[in-house]
């Protein structure tokens, strides 16, 4: 598919035990699965542990903390968590907790990557703790652009989050190896144009995006952005550059 979209409002979630987790926009991906989890006041979760599957769960509103086994993060405001491929972890919801849960299986390339370089995990991180960048601005009318993980930190996932006031907007020519997913949240309201079709983001929604495809946002007036992106190479090799190792000749000076 070229790109896809789900409002919040389509999304069926069944409850047991205080917790629910569906999947969403299934099958734009062979190796990625998205799905929209809420986690119930006074509820808790300990997800099966998988060790060639990277879960990303992108927490957009509740409070609460995430126990793992040498930490506990508390959950106050938007956060990330990059669960372990070894070890377990408990997310407990002190109010009711919204999620969105990206699982990328890994092949056999990702995982000669994977132990060549990467940030250590369990990693947990605040937005408020992630590094500010500005890319691809329409307008610089109020925006602000978060870096929470670069290429080649986390094998082939990139994420981060943007915000914008109204009358302002992102844009992007198209990465030709890099499909994104968006999360819209908090007050979010404005229209997302792919390849030039046009439809409105809301908060709660979900989107897809192919890889090439030139995409961008307008916030109109009195409207805002506020969304996270999870973006993955979707080139089976390659999407990171080894260097041969040393030792190196001397070169002539």
């Amino acid at each position: 598919m070229d790109y896809a979209y789900v409002r919040k409002e389509d999304i069926k979630l069944n409850f047991v035990n205080g917790s629910a987790e569906t999947e969403v926009i299934e099958g734009a991906l062979p190796f990625i699965h998205s799905y929209r989890g809420v986690l119930q006041q006074g509820h808790s979760i300990t997800p099966e542990v998988r060790s060639r599957v990277l879960s990303t769960y992108i927490i957009t509103a509740g409070t609460g903390m995430i126990i793992t086994e040498k930490k506990a993060y508390n959950i106050e405001e938007l956060s990330f968590f990059f669960a372990s491929l070894d070890e377990p972890f408990t997310m407990k919801a002190v109010t009711d907790i919204e999620y969105t849960k990206f699982d990328l299986t890994l092949s056999d390339y990702d995982m000669k990557c994977y132990d060549q370089t990467h940030l250590v995990l369990p990693l947990f991180r605040k937005e408020s703790d992630c590094l500010v960048y500005t890319q691809n601005v329409k307008k610089s009318n109020d925006t602000l652009q978060r870096s929470v993980v670069i290429g080649h930190q986390m094998v082939r996932v990139i994420v981060g989050s943007n915000h914008a006031g109204e009358n302002s907007g992102f844009y992007e020519i198209g990465h030709n190896c890099v499909a994104q997913y968006n999360i819209c949240h908090s007050k979010c309201d404005f229209t997302m144009e792919v390849d030039g079709h046009q439809f409105p983001q809301k908060a709660g929604d979900l989107c897809y995006i192919k890889a090439g495809l030139p995409h961008g946002s307008i916030v109109g007036p009195g409207q805002r952005l506020d969304y996270v992106y999870y973006e993955v190479y979707v080139k089976p090799e390659k999407f990171l550059v080894t260097y041969p190792e040393g030792p190196f000749p001397k070169e002539e000076n």
